[in-house]
Order: structure tokens, then sequence, then C-alpha cells
């Protein structure tokens, strides 16, 4: 690498953390902004890099969001928590990123940073190149029933008392509670309707080991990431179960390429189509990948990097 460098960023009353890393300082800027609520980014350096090889043809910033990893440092670092805070945050990283290289970024978002790129594209056109959007959350209404119907009826589908069980006892969306998202959630993984390969704990397995296995984490950092998870999705599930892009956000002045998983059932793909539809933008594009669920870029990995090269060239 050319560049790989670890940074302290002023961004409002917080400090957050990006690293930075290319084969060459003069390939195009990407922002990979994470999914969540409450899920870090800089722990996703080596899966990336292994599956991806991103720093190949891009300088690649990698950010842990306000509220998640290394970002929980110091005070104020879980505070004021909304897709618009969380918004003008990438704005502030993506003013730094224009002023050190001097072009615009591509930024890519996955689900819910997908939702926060999104709203930072739109404050702020000038400063994004390209806006890929991997399964992003963008009607919360549907998501939820989505997640939840296709739990349960795969539930009852195969006799699983237990999870029967616990979805009943979290009754139907909205589900406010950490709790009563993260039984959903359980499910819905469980199921197959986030990866298409991995169940609910292998993802917290593999979490925790990329936590453990990253240089930018120390024991603290990891104990501080963990209990934030459930913070941040506390603060963040009402206003994520009211969301609906095609009345809040119907237009972009940013070329939006939309990635979607047709086996995605935590940001079905009916929304997506809905938005992509209704979306007034410069150029927009709805691609569809058929054997994966809510993490195309983990799930079909060779396909989603032809994209981002093809993304690359325009």
């Amino acid at each position: 690498m050319e560049i790989d460098k670890l940074e302290a960023v002023p961004v409002g009353d917080t400090t957050q953390w990006i690293r930075i890393r290319g084969a060459a300082a003069s390939n195009p800027t990407l922002l990979l902004i994470q999914q969540g609520p409450g899920l870090p980014m800089l722990n996703e350096v080596r899966r990336f890099g292994r599956l991806l090889r991103l720093e190949e043809a891009f300088t690649v910033v990698y950010w842990d969001q306000r509220g998640c990893g290394r970002s929980l440092r110091g005070p104020g670092a879980a505070s004021d928590l909304s897709v618009e805070r969380m918004a003008g945050d990438a704005v502030a990283i993506l003013e730094l990123l224009q002023k050190r290289f001097g072009r615009k970024t591509c930024v890519a978002g996955f689900s819910l940073g997908a939702t926060v790129g999104a709203y930072a594209a739109a404050k702020r056109p000038d400063l994004v190149s390209t806006l890929v959007a991997v399964g992003m959350d963008l009607d919360g209404v549907a998501a939820g029933t989505s997640a939840y119907e296709f739990a349960l009826k795969t539930a009852r589908d195969r006799g699983n008392q237990r999870a029967i069980a616990q979805l009943t006892a979290i009754g139907p969306p909205p589900h406010l509670s950490a709790n009563q998202f993260s039984t959903r959630v359980r499910w819905a993984t469980n199921f197959g309707g986030v990866s298409s390969h991995q169940t609910y704990n292998t993802l917290v397995r593999g979490l925790l080991a990329s936590l453990i296995w990253s240089s930018d984490y120390s024991v603290a950092d990891i104990i501080r990431t963990v209990q934030g998870i459930g913070t941040t999705q506390a603060a963040m599930l009402p206003e994520l179960a009211k969301l609906d892009l095609v009345k809040s956000l119907p237009r972009l002045d940013v070329p939006v390429v939309m990635v979607q998983g047709r086996l995605d059932q935590v940001a079905p793909g009916a929304a997506a189509q809905r938005y992509a539809d209704a979306l007034k933008a410069p150029k927009k594009e709805l691609v569809w990948f058929e054997s994966s669920a809510h993490t195309p870029h983990l799930d079909e990995p060779a396909k989603f990097r032809d994209l981002l090269m093809r993304v690359r060239d325009a």
C-alpha cells in the first residue's frame, strides 16, 4: 500500500476514526459506510481486502461512524444519533477527502450506511461522484413487515417451536427495542434472509473475531463496540421504523447505482424497485444479485467488485 493510515478526525463535537488504504494515491477515492445500526467498519479491512481487493483500484476509506467501534472513544461519541446527524458527519468526512485528494468521492453504503450516504449526497452532491447503495434501508414499514413475516412463516413451515415462540412473543412490527429487533434479525438471518451462507451466530462470531484480529481496536474498544451496538439500536430504531425515502428523498443530483439481493428479506426487493422507479437522478440503475440476500458484497464478492470497477471506469 502506498497509503495505509489510521486517523482521528474531528467531526462536530466528536472525534471519529478512519483508515485510508490504497495502492496509489492517484486512484479514485471510495468511502465505505457500514450497515447497522451500530456496526463498526474498521474491522472489515482484512475481509474486504481478501474478498474484494478494492485497494488495488481505489483509495479506500473505512470509517467508524458516530456510535460505532473506535469512534465510541471520548465524550459525545454516541450522542445525537439520527440519520440526519450521521449524514452530516458523512459530509464532514467527504469534505476532508475532497480537500486532501482534490476530487469527488465515490460512496458505497451498505444497508443503513447506504441511507446515510444518500442523505449526504442530497446535502452535498458536489462532493459525491457516484452513490452505490447496497441493500439500502429505505422503507421502515416494509422492512419490518417483510423480515417478521418471512421469519414467522419459515419457522411455522419448518416446525421450529423456539422461533415461533420468540417471534410470537415480540408480536408484529414496529419493533422499537433492541431486544425485539435482535429477535427479528436473529431468525430472519437463521432462515437465510440476511446472508445466503451464514447464521446469526456465525455472523456474531465473525464480528467478534474481526474485532480481535484488527490492529485498530484495543480490548476496551472491543467492549465499547459490543455494548454500543445495543445502545445505538435503541436510539435509532424508532426513526428507522418510519423511514420512507420515496417521500423524504425523492431526488438525488448524483448518479445512483442500487444493488439489491434477490433473497433479501430485511430490505425487500419490492421496496427497492419502488424507490428506483420513483427516484429522480441524473443517472440511476438497479442491479440485482440473484444469489444474494442483504449482503451482496459478501455473498457474491466477484460480481460486486466487477460492478465497482465499472463504476470506477465510468
